[in-house]
């Protein structure tokens, strides 16, 4: 029974019967008119395939919302499609074992949903969380948080930890049959990778009968190195070796055949995404679903095609091999392969009439020196009717000419080049690696904060919205410069040098954790100031901002803040919506203080102060006051198609 395929199933009273899907990422493109849709209808296919296989639970391996705060439309169709499908009098004979605080520890009902009284659950649903969805704000909440308040998912596998990581299985029993299941949601892929090299990931089993556990694993991280770094990916034999089934998350290509990995003897299932986010080759393989069967230490595993995926069609074609030159030559060339990957998206289509109406089409073309790209908005003029994305079916790559030393490929008139448009945006195009670029070239590095870390805590800021991050990551530091300078400097010391150093060897570490200390302390200190009943909403330097289509005025938030404004550019000017100023800087730019005032205002109370007990206060000085803004740092970022 061991694999994947038509086995005979085993007695329904003695096995566990579990529909698995990942990354359905509802709510992507939910404002595209034609496209707005589809995640949402993906995901109810697989909800009414959970209730027509009669399953006994719903396991989801992360990315569930495409944006880590989704729109109230979002999470009420979403909670709507979970409680239309997931609720109901169907008696549930799964038998909960485990320590049920340990296993739902962050929520405010740590317990598994079936077992509420006042909910009325038909089939549980089991999710991590994933990159897109991930723990964000001081309280570490997500979406997932929501759904579980609510009674309609059971979320799992949040790390309460960032330094230690302990996995706790979910423990059920159905009949002889045993199953333990370990989640772990998305951690930064260098950091967790570090953590298992150190063993800092440690995974509990039961305390008796070990050997009688069929052993699941859902985890959300790269699957595969990305870029040139080394730690950017968790290698599969990192994971425990009594691990029975591994089912990988985060990857969007789908795998729908069990791959075995012979080191720690175990299973491997990728079954990708539901809704293509990206115009990536690896985004046209069929999407499925998937029916696991578990009786004592056997399983099956049956793929299920998922019918109401849009079509969608990639092709590469060259400009340089056919000898197209012209404009209007190149113009016929691309339109005749663009007309036939219509025709054969339109017969996937007849096979499949619960597919949407218009395809998605991507066609790459190779062009040279000699050859002009044409305009990839105009000539998608022409199929406004005929194809789901008429503004970027066209993607130009340049040929590398290695005669004339050049070796980069380089996209125009369409999106970021190649496949996997989720490890060029974690690797090459997101804010903090363009900033880290910035920030390291031409005599502009940093004296005091490091680069890397302000550029995550930067990230954080735009993508998650974490209002604090930028400044809680700067008070941290100058503390934390200071108070070695009270340690190691005397009078008269070159404190310059002495800074210097002393970033020079803490650089060493591969993924700083100072971003995370950081946010720990700020919490702490809102938590106190809570307790006082102090309102950060008070500050009399507060405006409201005109956002336009949004429902609810901003406000800036904190200490010592100056004005804020949400994407915004120069004073008085709209700026790319998303994008956030930090604290205490105008139109979504970062300020960055002068070097050398700070370092000669610091120098100085630290020196002064060298013989005080109590550290000096950085957090009224770090941001406060803009005029001495020696810089700003201004990165936008237009991809937005990503795992």
């Amino acid at each position: 029974m061991t694999g994947d395929g038509d086995s005979q199933d085993p007695p329904e009273e003695e096995s566990f019967s579990i529909l698995i899907a990942t990354d359905n990422h509802l709510g992507y493109k939910e404002k595209d008119a034609i496209r707005g849709d589809d995640s949402f209808i993906a995901f109810e296919e697989i909800l009414q395939h959970a209730v027509k296989q009669k399953v006994d639970m719903i396991l989801l391996g992360g990315d569930l919302f495409h944006d880590n705060k989704p729109s109230r439309t979002t999470v009420h169709k979403a909670t709507t499609l979970l409680r239309q499908y997931c609720f109901g009098d169907r008696p549930i004979q799964i038998e909960f074992l485990s320590d049920q605080k340990a296993n739902f520890h962050t929520s405010q009902f740590p317990r598994v949903n079936y077992e509420d009284p006042n909910l009325n659950v038909g089939i549980p649903v089991f999710s991590i969380h994933g990159n897109h969805d991930d723990p964000a704000g001081p309280q570490g909440l997500c979406a997932l948080d929501l759904l579980s308040a609510s009674g309609v998912i059971n979320y799992f596998g949040k790390a309460s930890s960032v330094d230690d990581i302990v996995i706790n299985p979910l423990l059920m029993k159905k009949g002889p049959t045993k199953l333990a299941i370990y989640g772990l949601g998305s951690v930064r892929d260098e950091r967790l990778h570090r953590m298992f090299l150190h063993n800092k990931v440690r995974v509990t089993r039961p305390e008796q009968d070990q050997e009688d556990w069929f052993n699941i694993f859902v985890i959300h991280q790269n699957h595969v190195k990305r870029g040139t770094s080394a730690t950017s990916y968790i290698p599969e034999d990192f994971l425990p070796y009594f691990m029975d089934l591994i089912i990988w998350g985060h990857e969007h290509d789908c795998k729908p055949e069990l791959e075995h990995n012979e080191i720690i003897n175990a299973y491997v299932l990728q079954p990708g995404s539901s809704v293509a986010t990206s115009l990536s080759e690896g985004e046209t393989l069929p999407k499925h679903c998937f029916k696991l069967k578990v009786w004592k230490k056997n399983f099956c595993l049956n793929k299920i095609p998922l019918t109401t995926v849009r079509p969608f069609i990639f092709k590469d074609v060259s400009l340089v091999d056919n000898d197209i030159v012209g404009e209007n030559e190149v113009h016929s060339f691309l339109q005749y392969h663009v007309d036939d990957m219509i025709e054969r998206a339109n017969e996937q289509r007849d096979n499949n009439v619960n597919a949407p109406e218009l395809p998605l089409i991507r066609l790459r073309y190779e062009f040279n020196s000699l050859t002009i790209p044409i305009n990839s908005a105009k000539f998608g003029l022409e199929y406004l009717n005929r194809v789901a994305n008429p503004t970027d079916i066209l993607l130009a790559v340049k040929k590398k000419d290695y005669s004339s030393g050049d070796n980069k490929s380089t996209a125009r008139s369409g999106t970021i080049n190649d496949e996997d448009e989720e490890s060029e945006k974690k690797s090459n195009t997101s804010r903090g690696a363009l900033a880290l670029e910035i920030m390291k070239g031409d005599n502009k590095e940093m004296k005091i904060l490091f680069e890397r870390s302000l550029c995550i805590a930067s990230d954080d800021y735009v993508e998650k919205m974490e209002n604090e991050s930028v400044t809680e990551y700067v008070d941290f530091a100058m503390e934390q410069c200071e108070e070695y300078l009270r340690q190691k400097s005397k009078f008269g010391d070159d404190l310059v040098e002495k800074v210097r150093v002393r970033k020079a060897v803490m650089s060493k570490d591969d993924v700083p954790g100072d971003v995370e200390e950081a946010r720990k302390r700020w919490e702490k200190r809102r938590q106190e100031k809570q307790a006082r009943g102090e309102d950060d909403d008070k500050d009399s330097d507060l405006e409201t901002l005109d956002l336009g289509d949004e429902d609810q005025p901003a406000r800036g938030r904190g200490r010592g803040r100056g004005r804020g404004s949400r994407a915004r550019g120069a004073r008085g000017t709209r700026g790319t919506r998303g994008t956030r100023g930090g604290r205490g800087s105008r139109g979504g730019k970062t300020a960055v203080k002068s070097t050398k005032g700070t370092l000669d205002s610091m120098f100085s109370r630290s020196v002064n102060n060298s013989s005080s007990s109590s550290p000096a206060r950085v957090s009224q000085r770090s941001t406060k006051n803009t005029e001495n803004t020696a810089q700003y740092l201004d990165i936008t970022d237009d991809s937005s198609d990503d795992n």
